[in-house]
């Protein structure tokens, strides 16, 4: 569809997100990359391109990135993640306040992969049950998402993917 359709947002947005999900993040920059180039406001697209070059560890490039959309949702959680990874605590605590005050609970699968970042395993169990009571459309990756992965072997996160039933 990218090929047939390649200024249609959503196409580059999603392809990214499964090559993210895939642990594809040179393939998902390849495609996220020349699409935010264009596109420079899209946040969406910015947030997800920050998020792949966060997991490559080049946490300089994710920051630039994230920091290129101001007041987006998806470069706050981004920035929050990033910050935290380049030693900055207080300007990460800041961009979770800053999605908190706006959000509050509905943004508890994003909290949750935060903390998860940040190796607060509790606390990211905890807002993983509240993604799961108040129905965080977020949850919806939790099978996949990278940035979860750091719960993945923690005898509650897998009490709460259990209660899910998600398909094998």
């Amino acid at each position: 569809d990218l090929v047939l359709d390649p200024l249609n947002n959503r196409t580059a947005t999603v392809l990214g997100q499964g090559l993210f999900a895939a642990r594809r993040y040179d393939e998902a920059i390849a495609i996220l990359q020349p699409y935010l180039a264009a596109h420079p406001n899209d946040g969406d697209s910015a947030g997800n391109l920050g998020q792949a070059y966060l997991m490559k560890g080049d946490f300089e490039t994710a920051r630039k990135i994230c920091e290129s959309v101001p007041d987006f949702w998806a470069d706050h959680w981004c920035l929050a993640i990033t910050y935290d990874k380049l030693g900055r605590r207080a300007d990460s605590d800041r961009m979770l306040a800053k999605m908190k005050a706006v959000y509050g609970e509905a943004a508890s699968y994003q909290y949750a992969t935060i903390y998860a970042q940040r190796g607060e395993a509790a606390t990211a169990l905890n807002w993983l049950d509240s993604a799961v009571r108040v129905g965080d459309p977020g949850i919806e990756y939790l099978k996949t998402d990278p940035l979860i992965d750091p719960l993945r072997k923690e005898p509650r996160f897998q009490a709460i993917e259990t209660k899910l039933d998600f398909p094998l």
